[in-house]
């Protein structure tokens, strides 16, 4: 009888342990999660960031090459203009961004 308490005892004491150290700071665990969540949702964001600013500038060099071959081939000269002022209006939105 005597064994049967102390071990009921010694296993009361190392289950409520935990318990007693998480009750010191309860929102710790949350506070992490949380911290973990915007580190991530972060790097989400700046993979995307560099991602647009990298299309951007393919986007704006193609508009370019496309606005000097219809300005130079004298066919679409008022569009070639356009697409030219364009694809630099769009270069310097995105070094902006950068």
């Amino acid at each position: 009888m005597m064994r049967l308490l102390s071990y009921s005892l010694l296993m009361m004491a190392l289950l409520l342990t935990p318990l007693m150290v998480s009750a010191q700071d309860p929102l710790s665990n949350f506070q992490d999660a949380i911290n973990e969540l915007t580190q991530s949702i972060l790097g989400i964001l700046n993979t995307l960031k560099a991602s647009a600013i990298s299309i951007g500038r393919v986007m704006a060099g193609t508009l370019i090459a496309l606005g000097v071959v219809l300005w130079a081939s004298d066919i679409f000269t008022y569009k070639g203009r356009k697409l030219i002022l364009a694809g630099i209006i769009l270069l310097i939105v995105m070094e902006l961004i950068r």
